[in-house]
């Protein structure tokens, strides 16, 4: 049962280092850190720039929830939670898809 749990842990682990990974890398080439504004003009990059944010999203939600959880409790767990569940779906996504674990 405890496998079960490290498994988890990876997962969401994994899902937050990539989406820190994009992120930091989005702001070493371009200067700006990845935000929903990205979106608002379009250009050949968008794709792109859609991408990122899709990448990034679950580090920038938990990151919201955790600075908001002293204003507001609520939203702030809430904000944490989701963020935490993008990050292990988008760590199982990585490790089934890239690494082929089951």
């Amino acid at each position: 049962m405890e496998l079960y749990h490290f498994v988890w842990v990876m997962a969401g682990i994994t899902g937050l280092t990539v989406a820190g990974l994009i992120g930091n890398g989005w702001a070493m080439l371009t200067g700006e850190e990845p935000k929903l504004w990205m979106l608002s003009e379009y250009s050949l990059i968008t794709p792109v720039r859609a991408l990122a944010l899709v990448a990034y999203a679950p580090l920038a939600v938990t990151k919201a929830g955790l600075s908001d959880i002293d204003h507001n409790p609520a939203f702030g767990l809430l904000l944490l939670a989701t963020g935490l569940l993008w990050s292990f779906f988008q760590g199982v996504f990585i490790l089934t898809t890239l690494f082929g674990l089951t």
